[in-house]
């Protein structure tokens, strides 16, 4: 019961300084969201906004972990998901695109965590979606590791178009990279043995797989040996 109530509490203070960052930054109070934004980097990771992007997945994920219930991890990876989303609105507001895609970048990595873990935190409601962080992704470079966990994530939850737009986001990034078109010729073939209702519901019609596939195939089939 301590324990249980500890994590409401927690739960509790933390929703009330992200409805206030949220509020601040959708006014474009800038000064006063970063203010807001280092008081909750600094409870959770114990750095400012000016370091967070400088954490890799590993040193964030260990800083998470250290000496918390599971249950409460899972609220604190959606918490700074949403916070690194906000703190990449602001720094895209003040015009610094590359920290701002670091911070989306990190957000969604965190996400696609969860959900791989197949985890469904309270707080799961206020996390950003998969959907908003890979748009404002989609024309900045970033790691081929997160448009192949995505690509991964979509289609294991059964969202095959997207599965594919992630897919070839990754493929537009490195063309000729093998392990990209082969990875890609893989999901292709698996989604080729499902029933067409399946595909459908994910719209991605089994017309639409076969010339993937074979698009694919031919991209494989130019590449040097």
């Amino acid at each position: 019961m301590l324990r249980e109530d500890y994590i409401l509490s927690w739960i509790r203070r933390y929703l009330q300084w992200m409805a206030e960052l949220f509020g601040l930054v959708r006014a474009q109070n800038h000064e006063l969201a970063l203010r807001r934004i280092d008081m909750i980097l600094r409870s959770l990771l114990e750095v400012g906004p000016d370091s967070v992007t400088k954490l890799t997945d590993g040193e964030i994920l260990a800083r998470l972990t250290l000496g918390d219930p599971p249950q409460l991890v899972q609220e604190k990876f959606v918490v700074l998901a949403a916070v690194l989303e906000q703190l990449g609105i602001v720094f895209l507001d003040k015009n610094q695109p590359d920290i701002a895609r670091d911070c989306f970048v990190k957000a969604l990595h965190l996400i696609v965590g969860l959900k791989l873990r197949g985890s469904t935190p309270q707080l799961i409601e206020h996390a950003p979606t998969l959907e908003r962080l890979t748009d404002r992704l989609r024309h900045v470079v970033v790691s081929e590791r997160t448009w192949a966990s995505l690509m991964l994530l979509f289609e294991r939850e059964g969202k095959y178009a997207k599965a594919e737009d992630a897919l070839f986001t990754l493929l537009d990034s490195a063309p000729d990279n093998r392990d990209a078109i082969e990875l890609g010729i893989e999901f292709y073939k698996r989604l080729a043995v499902l029933s067409d209702e399946a595909l459908e519901a994910g719209d991605l019609p089994r017309t639409e797989v076969a010339a993937g596939l074979a698009e694919l195939e031919q991209r494989l089939s130019k590449l040097p040996h």
